[in-house]
């Protein structure tokens, strides 16, 4: 594949990137809902519960760093699982530093759903290619 065939996947790698890093160290104005309609539909659908809307909204957003992570064929340490690995320790260290700058509060659990929406976007748009590959006509 040709290196400029890289370049709308990595653009917008790079503004999903930009925006999940802008989201999560800005305050959240104190009259949003946790979670977005979407993503609270999800969490009463799946589990049970509408609170757990900013959780599924953590895991959705790195999901879809991960998938972008991977089609953009981003690597680390000449990997590509390296990316998403590494996105999940951004995620983590992003929490972190919410908590350093004192404007929002550090959860465990957006921890823990950033770095499995990294792994599993990651995986799951290497699954999708290696599907695309399979059944693509000779």
């Amino acid at each position: 594949m040709k290196r400029i065939s890289y370049l709308w996947p990595r653009i917008l790698f790079g503004l999903l990137f930009a925006l999940v890093t802008y989201l999560t160290l800005t305050p959240n104005p104190d009259d949003v809902k946790a979670g977005f309609a979407f993503t609270r539909w999800i969490s009463t659908t799946l589990f049970g519960d509408p609170k757990l809307a900013d959780k599924v909204a953590h895991f959705l957003a790195y999901s879809a760093l991960g998938a972008a992570a991977v089609w953009a064929h981003l690597t680390v340490f000449s990997k590509r699982r390296g990316s998403a690995l590494a996105l999940a320790a951004y995620g983590v260290f992003l929490e972190w530093l919410q908590g350093v700058g004192g404007v929002r509060s550090p959860e465990l659990a957006d921890a823990i759903a950033n770095g499995l929406g990294a792994l599993s976007g990651a995986t799951g748009a290497v699954i999708l290619a290696n599907l695309m590959r399979r059944f693509r006509k000779p």
